[in-house]
């Protein structure tokens, strides 16, 4: 389980807190949307729980371990696609983006080799796999990522627009995957914009506005109540 508790974070020059008070948990086997419009704070959530960033204030744990008492523990267990493009090597081939990674990430060929045939296929990567990355698509280099932090097979991991720059397939497989995560007892925290994807994915839906959490509720209990609103809880 991860947890949350009272996360707080600002920024030199900025009057506004980025993130104030954030605080809920995410447990084994549950999926997470994070809901919120450009600027609201998730990004800088993502950075946090990715050890990118260090909270103001609070903390955060996964399996009752804190961050700030092991962070090789939790950087460890956690798989992070950060949005954009920007983070694959463009010399590298797709699959030479994928193995360096799980090799920095202690990965041993025995481990690789029986991952990285179903993430090719499940990513439909097998057209590309051995092409340049400055050669592809933006669709290409988001299932390139994906499939990237999905091999050191994390028990947390993170999704910032999983869908973004995908075509249906491609998207349909992202949501499939997810699907099945959760089902392997992986604990998910994933922003988007899609609904489809939120309400075909999600167990909760966190919506984060100006930097604080305005709604934490099950996906049940959301659509009953809104629909499938997702604006509701950032209106002004």
């Amino acid at each position: 389980m991860i947890t949350l508790s009272e996360i707080y974070k600002s920024f030199p020059g900025k009057k506004e807190m980025a993130l104030s008070d954030i605080s809920f948990s995410i447990g084994k086997g549950e999926a997470i949307a994070l809901v919120g419009e450009n600027g609201a704070g998730k990004t800088t959530l993502i950075r946090i729980l990715s050890l990118i960033l260090k909270p103001d204030k609070g903390f955060f744990s996964f399996d009752n371990i804190k961050f700030s008492d092991n962070p090789d523990y939790i950087k460890n267990k956690t798989g992070t696609l950060f949005s954009g493009d920007g983070s694959l090597y463009d010399r590298l081939t797709a699959e030479e983006n994928i193995k360096y990674y799980a090799q920095l990430n202690g990965v041993g060929k025995n481990d690789y080799r029986k991952r990285i045939g179903p993430l090719i296929e499940d990513m439909s990567l097998s057209a590309f796999i051995n092409d340049r990355v400055s050669t592809f698509s933006r669709g290409m280099k988001q299932r390139t990522a994906i499939a990237r932090a999905l091999i050191t097979n994390p028990d947390f991991l993170i999704l910032d627009e999983p869908s973004t720059g995908l075509d249906i397939i491609s998207g349909n497989s992202v949501k499939r995957i997810i699907n099945r995560l959760k089902q392997d007892g992986k604990t998910i925290l994933f922003s988007s914009h899609n609904t489809d994807e939120i309400f075909t994915c999600a167990d909760r839906i966190t919506v984060i506005h100006k930097g604080k959490i305005n709604c934490d509720k099950t996906v049940e209990a959301y659509r009953t109540a809104h629909g499938q609103d997702l604006t509701v809880y950032i209106k002004e």
